[in-house]
């Protein structure tokens, strides 16, 4: 290895800050993971030998880190070739490089074949695939909980079913989503349905893999519900989670532990999803890490939905975060623009914070029959309903991108973002420029009479 010198470091470092200005913590350390895994690439992948039987060792990018001064070692010409170690390939855990230096005999190296190439470890062998063949746990095999999911199938529509969508993208990308419940939550159906639409893309080499958005969008929320409590100065926050479906966020994020949850759903989704996690109870991660979790039925298409909200507990002089994740779509306009009436009319009595998601209306043409509602300028329509501070995202935006989006100018999102929002029609290849837009809006009794 070759040490890099002072001033490399700082030209790194100065590349680094600067290409992930205005990221999360979080998202810096995706980012670095990722530019970490790209320069390694070029790095040869690594098997083990032994008595005939070679097995491929799969590493994740911290291990690479320390084989890397390992792997570039000169092969030794005058020994037997018992053992054998060939590059580096990225994937699974750190014990399986410490077990390699615990082994009771001598590691010796090889360089890699001169015909293999690492597009070739990348993109190539279905052997070794990013995405692994699924194992599904022995909870969600269990006869209550199939009884569960065929229910969910058979009688759910569109709009329920679309809670255990979410969960299958939460479950899957695991590495960048921490949601435990997930994988119980979606079923088996939805699981293998997803996960072969992404052994799929790998397989075609497609720029986007099926499930991105999801996992970013799950990201983009956890970061901005943590920044909105945080700024709370009240004490305790309330966070109303609007068409909750399959949502964990009670279960699996600590800094709600000061903050009263309350979800609200259809009767049936919140009565199937209690009793799923009630079968997973003897799992530690099926425990409330929240002060306080409210379950409503209740349909937000309805008018007494507020009042039902305030019969449970809601406090509307307490600070408050409203979360419309995945719903505001599937509600007809007029039922959507009433919603974000009454929670814009919150900011008149305390500090309010809306998260929602938005399609446009490119996006709307998905599914006629299930999309309803739409906004192409949602920056522009909550100031009109009395929020007073509004912030819109894109997926792949420096705080929608948490290291999951690759640079390449051809990605779909990237493309989108080179594009001004008003086209509806891309000019180049005719195809619908169909956006989600992250939404910020916020409001307080200081700003509104301001």
């Amino acid at each position: 290895m070759v040490p890099l010198g002072g001033g490399t470091r700082g030209l790194l470092l100065y590349l680094f800050k600067k290409g992930t200005r205005g990221e999360t913590k979080r998202g810096k350390q995706q980012t670095w993971k990722r530019w970490w895994l790209s320069w390694t690439l070029p790095l040869p992948s690594l098997f083990i030998i032994k008595t005939g039987q070679r097995r491929r060792i799969r590493f994740s990018f911290l291990s690479r880190t320390l084989v890397l001064c390992v792997a570039l070692f000169p092969y030794p010409q005058d020994t037997p070739k018992t053992f054998t170690f060939t590059s580096l390939f990225p994937t699974t855990c750190i014990n399986s490089f410490m077990h390699c230096l615990q082994l009771p005999f001598p590691l010796l190296f090889e360089p890699s074949p001169d015909n293999a190439t690492m597009s070739e470890h990348e993109n190539g062998p279905l052997e070794h695939p990013p995405w692994p063949d699924m194992k599904l746990p022995e909870r969600l095999l269990t006869g209550a909980i199939r009884e569960l999911h065929s229910k969910i199938e058979s009688q759910w529509d569109p709009l329920r079913q679309s809670a255990c969508q979410t969960a299958a993208g939460r479950a899957l990308w695991k590495h960048a989503v921490n949601d435990p419940l997930a994988d119980i939550l979606a079923g088996e159906t939805y699981l293998r349905r997803l996960h072969e639409k992404m052994k799929n893309d790998q397989i075609n080499n497609a720029r986007e893999v099926s499930g991105v958005i999801l996992a970013v969008r799950t990201l983009w929320f956890d970061s901005k519900i943590e920044a909105a409590v945080s700024s709370f100065e009240d004490g305790e926050a309330q966070v109303v989670l609007l068409g909750a479906g399959m949502d964990t966020r009670a279960y699996r994020l600590s800094f709600l532990k000061d903050s009263h949850i309350f979800e609200v759903d259809f009767d049936d989704v919140l009565q199937v999803k209690a009793a799923l996690i009630d079968a997973a109870e003897k799992d530690k991660h099926s425990q409330v890490k929240a002060k306080s979790l409210t379950r409503l039925a209740a349909d937000i298409r309805e008018e007494d939905w507020l009042e039902k909200l305030k019969q449970s507990g809601y406090n509307s002089e307490r600070s408050t975060v409203w979360v419309l994740e995945g719903i505001l779509y599937y509600l007809p306009p007029s039922h959507a623009m009433e919603v974000l009436k009454i929670i814009a009319d919150k900011c008149t009595y305390t500090k309010t914070v809306l998260l929602a998601d938005f399609m446009n209306k490119p996006s709307t043409t998905l599914s006629n029959s299930t999309f309803q509602f739409y906004s192409d300028w949602p920056d522009r329509l909550l100031p009109s309903l009395g929020f007073s501070d509004v912030k819109l995202s894109q997926i792949g935006d420096p705080d929608a991108n948490f290291g999951l989006m690759n640079d390449d100018p051809l990605n779909l999102f990237n493309k989108l973002r080179s594009l001004p929002r008003s086209l509806q029609i891309h000019p180049e290849d005719g195809t619908p420029c169909r956006r989600l837009y992250l939404v910020q809006a916020s409001g307080s009794p200081i700003q509104v009479l301001s």
